[in-house]
């Protein structure tokens, strides 16, 4: 569920946003595109948070009315190089496949937490993981899920946060978080539930984390 900021804290994510430089006329965006929606979505992605760089999450959501299967499925963390430096099997703890229930419902939901994390879920499908470096999940790199390991797989969603990680973006990147962002518990969530245009920025904005 999306949560609306308030009063001090929405001002100080919007002064944030505004100082960290959103695009400018000529890269805004037009209408959106009527497009199917993939399987899954990236539906969140905090960066850093009060706890520090690996204070971190990612958050993926099934959009179909069916169970999801994920046998095979990947999830690869890239750096603003569009370099791919880690790929996570989206298998559990016992390293079984993950399968997610219909959307809406319980369990509809796949949440992978940093060594870090500070944040509370209300999934059954929590992964935890040891995001490699000091960064873990870079600022300015981005995340894409792919139904395979395999160096053909189709990329199914992806965000970046800046321009040069171009294998996770999707047209325009989303805006990176900050120091202060990631102090008020921030995170890049998804505007809309199940929603894609195909556009980081139009689909994403910093808002307070909802994990």
């Amino acid at each position: 569920m999306r949560r609306l900021l308030s009063g001090a804290t929405a001002l100080a994510f919007a002064s944030t946003i505004a100082f960290a430089g959103m695009a400018t006329a000529a890269e805004e965006p037009g209408a959106p595109e009527v497009m199917a929606v993939p399987a899954v979505l990236v539906n969140e992605v905090s960066t850093m948070g009060p706890n520090g760089p690996l204070d971190e999450a990612i958050e993926i959501v099934n959009t179909t009315d069916q169970q999801l299967d994920l046998t095979n499925w990947v999830l690869k963390i890239y750096n603003q190089q569009n370099q791919v430096i880690q790929t996570i099997p989206l298998m559990d703890s016992l390293s079984q496949p993950i399968v997610l229930a219909p959307k809406n419902n319980v369990g509809s939901t796949l949440v992978l937490t940093g060594a870090e994390f500070s944040g509370t879920t209300s999934t059954q499908h929590v992964l935890p993981v040891n995001f490699l470096g000091v960064e873990g999940i870079p600022v300015y790199g981005g995340v894409a899920i792919f139904g395979s390991n395999a160096p053909t797989a189709f990329k199914i969603d992806g965000v970046a946060f800046s321009a040069s990680a171009v294998t996770p973006k999707e047209s325009v990147n989303a805006s990176p978080e900050t120091a202060q962002t990631a102090a008020l518990n921030g995170s890049n969530t998804r505007n809309i539930l199940g929603q894609d245009t195909n556009n980081n920025q139009r689909d994403f904005s910093l808002q307070e984390r909802t994990f």
